[in-house]
């Protein structure tokens, strides 16, 4: 089933995944989670700076899911990968959405 928030914006999941953390609620975190990875497949109406930006997105929460999974079974004390991960997240945040509309015809 499909979150209402959802949205192929690469900034937008981003920034969500960013907010959830920086509140640290676990639900939150998770919803953006869940966005992100339901992101893919690419639509063929995207233009291809979105697509990257939607794979990474797609690459960082599926890396940050995994480091909580760890965290929850007790196999790690700390959500290895965080420094890059947000590293990551903190770029496309603020790298301004591709809109769908300027997209070269």
């Amino acid at each position: 089933m499909a979150m209402p928030n959802c949205s192929r914006d690469p900034s937008l999941g981003a920034r969500t995944i960013l907010a959830a953390l920086n509140a640290a609620d676990l639900p939150a975190l998770e919803r953006a989670l869940d966005c992100s990875l339901g992101a893919l497949p690419p639509f063929p109406d995207l233009p291809a700076g979105q697509v990257e930006r939607l794979e990474l997105l797609w690459a960082v929460a599926s890396e940050l899911r995994r480091a909580l999974h760890r965290v929850q079974r007790g196999l790690s004390r700390h959500l290895e990968g965080a420094e890059t991960m947000l590293a990551l997240l903190r770029h496309l945040a603020r790298t301004p959405p591709i809109s769908v509309a300027s997209k070269a015809v």
